[in-house]
């Protein structure tokens, strides 16, 4: 019981104290978010670069670990999987390109 609050106080501390810092990144945060063009524009590019990425690599995974334990989440919908990941990381790698 104590280290799961003590994990919920450090998760509080850790957000309470990166708030200032992602606060501090834009210039006015009130009915939206406005500040500068660049600074936005870069970190949605690095998110979508990061999660396409992210996601082709877990379609190729899917392909290509083996199937062999039935407790594996891949053992019978590795086809499936492959393709919603590769979907969506195509999606967002495309994505990357018109930001």
């Amino acid at each position: 019981m104590n280290t799961t609050r003590l994990m919920f106080l450090l998760a509080g501390g850790i957000l309470l104290l990166t708030e200032p810092t992602l606060a501090n990144k834009f210039e006015t945060i009130s009915g939206g978010v406005s500040g500068s063009a660049r600074v936005k524009t870069d970190f949605i590019q690095t998110l979508l670069l990061t999660l396409g990425s992210g996601f082709m690599i877990g379609a190729v995974l899917a392909v290509v670990v083996p199937r062999t334990n039935a407790a594996f989440l891949n053992y019978a919908n590795w086809k499936s999987s492959a393709a919603v990941m590769a979907t969506l990381g195509m999606v967002m790698l495309v994505s990357y390109l018109f930001v």
